[in-house]
């Protein structure tokens, strides 16, 4: 059986844990479009803890910062800034998830359209707790059910690591949440790894400017998203004194600002489609 690379010589008591700063590495397996759930996306999530709280993002967003910040120094030193995109591999993952120790308040982080969201949880997650357990690389876990976002959830934790935490916004059990996956199976995040980090993990996103919203206003904004994807580029384009041609497209012919709008209708509709099986269904609908 594949072995976690969990640092199995140290006794993960919560005052060692936090006298240190530790990352968790989940994969996420996730089915976005409900019509193909043949259809199964992978991506390496990171858990970074800290004494003062947690950040859960794609671990593809710390290459693509390191790159940006590569690829700008050498922007400065030979005064040219064109950043070559074709390195840079996309995250399918854009959301991100802060928690504050140590009364773990939850923070999901995502953007629509141009603006940055922030969107505190309101409720706690109710856990029940079940006798049941197993093991899972080697460590005895616990299985807890609840129901969240709209869908039936079960985990698995160990006492063996004790930090209240756990991928995504799931928290509040009596140790780590090493695996949780919706009933369906259409979410599902197993602990692939873990290390010690002698440095200060940098908050992705935490310098970009944020508007916090309640749910029912978050849904009210995606729902605008939906309804108009390109409103945007519209009011920018009717407040400014751009040309009509804008850009050149791909085989070198000019793109007018009603080519860029269309563009950005379509691939918003095609997105529409293919993305429509959130974690929590309850945010967008």
């Amino acid at each position: 059986m594949r072995k976690l690379t969990i640092l199995l010589i140290f006794m993960f008591t919560t005052s060692l844990v936090f006298a240190q700063n530790q990352r968790f590495t989940y994969e996420y397996s996730f089915k976005m479009d409900s019509l193909h759930k043949e259809n199964v996306d992978k991506e390496i999530i990171n858990l970074d803890i800290t004494k003062e709280g947690s950040n859960f993002y794609s671990a593809l967003l710390i290459s693509r910062d390191s790159l940006f910040k590569a690829q700008f120094e050498r922007g400065k030193a030979s005064q040219s800034m064109v950043f070559d995109m074709t390195k840079i591999k996309q995250a399918k993952v854009n959301f991100r998830v802060s928690k504050d120790y140590p009364n773990l308040e939850t923070v999901y982080h995502t953007s629509i359209s141009a603006s940055n969201i922030a969107l505190k949880e309101q409720n706690k997650i109710n856990w029940t707790i079940s006798p049941e357990t197993k093991t899972i690389e080697g460590f005895k876990v616990q299985k807890a059910t609840t129901t969240f976002g709209g869908r039936n959830w079960v985990a698995w934790f160990t006492n063996d690591i004790q930090i209240q935490d756990g991928p995504y916004k799931f928290c509040g059990l009596p140790g780590l949440i090493l695996s949780v996956a919706d009933d369906k199976g259409d979410h599902v995040f197993n602990l692939v790894g873990s290390k010690k980090l002698n440095y200060e993990p940098l908050m992705i996103s935490s310098s970009m400017k944020e508007i916090f919203v309640t749910n029912e206003k978050f849904n009210q904004l995606w729902n605008e998203y939906k309804k108009d994807p390109a409103k945007n580029i519209k009011i920018m384009h009717n407040s400014s004194e751009m040309s009509d041609t804008l850009f050149s497209g791909p085989n070198g012919n000019p793109l007018t600002k009603q080519d860029l709008i269309k563009g950005k209708e379509k691939r918003a509709q095609e997105s529409f489609k293919k993305n429509n099986n959130f974690i929590e269904r309850e945010l967008y609908k």
